[in-house]
């Protein structure tokens, strides 16, 4: 009997490759993974990835991947937001220090915003991505509609109901001691009462703009960069004064 062929000679292993801090120097976005020579991390993406097949290979993949460069477009559209909002020394020192993600770098600048004035001294605070503004005038354009209160809710009566309920804002804080950030002292059902209150006058706002055709979100926006221009930082910085006193 035939003796059987032998079998092919094993292949040697591949040689995994490791993180190397030199590849930052080119990718920014890149960071070590701790405890892990064989990944990556992007703090673009936020995710980690495997570097142990290519190397600097799988590096410029990703960078090279749709996922990757939308989020870098996304991290230079949050900066420049950013720096529209905020141009103080110290948030600006905070955004430019090189360690970190953008997301920790315009946390810490809000921070450092926060200090540069006075009594600020509360936790940062943002508003939820979802609902949007179209989001709220959709669902009360369909509730009024619903209810048959369109013949009601034209320009003038709007402007009178927002104006009804910032009143009603004004009630919640009057003969109150002077209410520093964060509202301390405050029970849970005056910040509720205050949360519905504030909450008409969006709606009522929202509402308004939508019967005199305003794209409030653009128009918002456009008047940020008008202020801009009334109140350039380096010349009104640390002052409450009026655009038209230091411009004399």
């Amino acid at each position: 009997m035939a003796c059987p062929p032998a079998p092919p000679p094993a292949k040697k292993g591949r040689r995994m490759q490791k993180y190397r801090e030199e590849w930052e120097k080119d990718f920014a976005w890149l960071h070590r993974v701790q405890d892990n020579a064989l990944k990556a991390r992007c703090s673009a993406c936020n995710r980690d990835f495997s570097i142990s097949h290519g190397g600097v290979c799988d590096v410029k993949q990703h960078a090279a991947g749709g996922g990757h460069m939308r989020s870098i477009r996304m991290q230079d559209q949050k900066r420049e937001e950013f720096l529209h909002r905020d141009g103080s020394p110290a948030a600006e020192k905070a955004l430019c220090s090189p360690a970190g993600s953008l997301e920790i770098k315009v946390e810490q600048a809000d921070e450092a915003a926060l200090e540069d004035g006075p009594g600020n001294s509360a936790r940062i605070f943002r508003f939820s991505s979802e609902p949007t503004l179209e989001d709220i005038r959709s669902r009360q354009s369909a509730f009024a509609a619903e209810r048959g209160w369109g013949k009601y809710h034209q320009p003038r009566n709007l402007l009178l109901a927002l104006v009804g309920e910032v009143g009603e804002v004004a009630e919640l804080f009057q003969w109150r001691a002077e209410a520093s950030v964060g509202l301390p002292g405050w029970t849970e059902s005056e910040r509720e009462a205050l949360s519905d209150e504030l909450s008409d006058v969006l709606i009522y706002l929202v509402a308004l703009a939508d019967k005199c055709r305003v794209d409030l979100p653009s128009a918002a926006l456009r008047k940020i960069e008008k202020n801009h221009l009334k109140y350039p930082a380096e010349k009104v910085y640390g002052s409450a004064k009026k655009y038209t006193e230091y411009q004399e």
